[in-house]
């Protein structure tokens, strides 16, 4: 496919200006944020790239869940979910993304696993598929984590 035929999904600008050492404006559609790569130890103006990046992958997950229990079952009840990237410190160890979701209210086991599955074709996940491991743990209702998946 040539890039005049593809669809546009998305866009975001970054505008870093002269003026300004690290604190970068980022716009996507009409909503202007902050961006920011403060020295550790130091406040920054916005979250980080890394950290942008780490709440788009927990919102879409969140979001993509609440839409298929809406439409299937609406009984999910609150959905949590925590990212963390994790570095090796090690040479040759691999980069991941820990995923953890929490529903509050417990669900059958059969919905349960089709929502294990709903998680794995989330839009951003299959994005960061391409680049990092992303791994997953979901807890149903209040429980343990009980379930685990990994995507290479």
């Amino acid at each position: 496919m040539s890039p005049e035929s593809d669809r546009v999904v998305a866009t975001a600008r970054a505008t870093l200006l002269a003026t300004s050492r690290l604190e970068t404006e980022v716009r996507a559609g009409e909503f202007v944020g902050q961006a920011d790569d403060p020295r550790a130890g130091t406040r920054g103006a916005g979250p980080t790239p890394t950290e942008y990046l780490m709440m788009a992958l927990a919102s879409c997950t969140a979001i993509t869940l609440r839409g298929y229990a809406d439409r299937k079952y609406d009984y999910a009840g609150d959905i949590t979910v925590d990212v963390a990237y994790h570095e090796p410190r090690t040479v040759g160890g691999s980069r991941y993304l820990q995923r953890t979701v929490r529903l509050s209210e417990e669900i059958p086991e059969e919905d349960f696993q089709t929502m294990i599955n709903i998680v794995e074709r989330s839009p951003v996940t299959l994005l960061l598929q391409f680049a990092w491991s992303v791994r997953t743990d979901i807890a149903n209702g209040q429980g343990e984590l009980t379930a685990s998946a990994t995507k290479a």
